[in-house]
């Protein structure tokens, strides 16, 4: 499906923000996704996952791909990617949100331009100010170099404590 993926981080974003996940999948059309396919990766042909998850279990003996190894070297083993759920949950087609208190890293797949429009309007909703401009100078505070204000070539100077470039 086209559009954009987002990565597990941007989960945390949206607990901060005390976004409803419901009223933004809905919004911005996003469906749940366990990892990223890269096409042709090593070859024409060939296909790789990268997943978000986590590749086995930690051991305060070990790392785990140290344990696989060693059971590679004696005959068994198997696949690496049978020892991280989502993988083979993505390669399964299948999907659950906190089953038995097994939490699967999952991000979304969205369209970036619905999601831009779902933030504008959950921002200005909470006072949040957009000014759109050519920035003609930056003013910084004497002393710390902290962003103080932008002038704008028309002329119109914005203070604020917090600036975000969304120019691309």
């Amino acid at each position: 499906r086209r559009g954009r993926g987002d990565r597990p981080p941007m989960r945390n974003l949206h607990r901060i923000m005390d976004i409803d996940e419901q009223a933004f999948m809905r919004a911005t059309q996003a469906t749940f996704k366990l990892g990223i396919v890269f096409d042709n990766w090593g070859e024409i042909g060939d296909s790789y996952i990268h997943s978000f998850g986590e590749i086995g279990q930690r051991s305060w003996m070990a790392e785990f791909h140290e344990f696989w190894l060693e059971a590679r070297d004696q005959g068994f083993g198997g696949s690496l990617d049978e020892y991280c759920l989502e993988l083979m949950a993505a390669k399964a087609g299948k999907f659950a949100k906190n089953v038995q208190d097994t939490r699967l890293n999952f991000a979304f797949h969205l369209d970036a331009t619905r999601y831009a429009g779902f933030l504008r309007q959950l921002s200005e909703a909470a006072g949040v100010k957009r000014v759109e401009g050519k920035i003609s100078e930056v003013r910084k505070h004497s002393e710390t170099g902290e962003l103080k204000a932008l002038l704008l070539e028309r002329g119109e100077l914005i203070e604020g404590d917090l600036f975000i470039d969304c120019s691309g």
